[in-house]
Parts: structure tokens; sequence; C-alpha cells
């Protein structure tokens, strides 16, 4: 399952949320050349005190329950994270969960994105085929099976805005 969801926030709402995240956050950058593992993003931690993060963890339950209905009540949120890439740094293809282990809610934040930039999410089936590629559109939501891998593709050179995800992934309980 993977359903691309547009227009969840208004042009206002859009505004205040890619400013606050581009402009007020603090990120913390992740990774290095020489770890097992290649990933190298900025990465924040999202708390549902925090005024700004709560307007996407209100969201992020209500899209749950109107996408997966029957399943939104046998999920409980286990993590919620905002990431953000540039040109050169890098995210390798990965599930969240292995099989039936969970949902994944993940919400574009920039205010501007062109197709140029690229840094779609790419969904890729088990013989390693592209299945889905989705565009970071202002105000769209991606509700996916966790367990399907994916990865954000790179940006490209001509793009200057930090591509911004904010990511909550539900387990099942």
């Amino acid at each position: 399952m993977i359903k691309v969801i547009d227009n969840v926030f208004n042009e206002t709402e859009i505004d205040f949320l890619s400013a606050e995240f581009r402009d007020n956050m603090s990120w913390s950058f992740i990774g290095e050349a020489f770890q097992k593992s290649n990933w190298r993003k900025f990465h924040l931690f999202l708390e549902k005190d925090n005024k700004v993060h709560s307007k996407l963890f209100k969201k992020s339950d209500e899209l749950l329950k109107n996408t997966v209905p029957s399943l939104s009540k046998t999920l409980k949120l286990t993590s919620s994270y905002a990431s953000g890439y540039l040109y050169g740094t890098h995210h390798e293809i990965h599930p969240d969960y292995l099989k039936g282990g969970g949902i994944t809610v993940m919400f574009y934040l920039n205010k501007v994105w062109d197709v140029s930039y690229g840094g779609e999410t790419i969904f890729i089936n088990n013989i390693g085929d592209i299945t889905n590629s989705i565009i970071p559109k202002p105000g769209r939501v991606v509700v996916f099976d966790g367990s399907i891998p994916h990865a954000a593709r790179e940006v490209s050179r001509i793009c200057v805005e930090l591509r911004m995800v904010a990511t909550f992934k539900y387990e099942y309980k």
C-alpha cells in the first residue's frame, strides 16, 4: 500500500511549516564517509509538546485514521523525526519494518519544489525495480506500508532548497 495525498495543508500552513523547519529548527547533521552506512543527512527529533511539531503529530494521526481506518486502532506511534537533504547528502534504500510490521506517514515540508530538483521518494519491489516515484510537492503526504523498501533520491546540484520531510512510524501493537 502506497497512498499519495495532496493538499493536506493550505498555502498558509505550508508557508508556516516550511519557514519554521527551514529557519527556526536546530538540525543536526548525522553520518560520515567512514561509517558502515553511507547515510548523510540533517536530522531533527520531533516532540509532541513543540508548538510546530504538534501540528504534524495531530495531522499524522488524523491521516492514519482516514487512510487505513480498519488498522488505525492496532497501530502505535514509535518514531517521529524530520530529515533534510541537500545536494551531496545521501540516503540508502531501506524498509522501515519487516513485512507487516507497520505503517509510515511522511510529510513533505518544502514551500517550493521543482521537479528538476530531484529528491523524489522511490519505492522498490522485490526484484529491484522502482515501482513508484513520488515528487516532494508542497502539502503532499505519503502513507505507506513500512516494509516496502524506499529511499530519497539525491537532490540536484541546481537545487538551493533543503529537501525536508517529517516522518511518523507506526508499529502494529
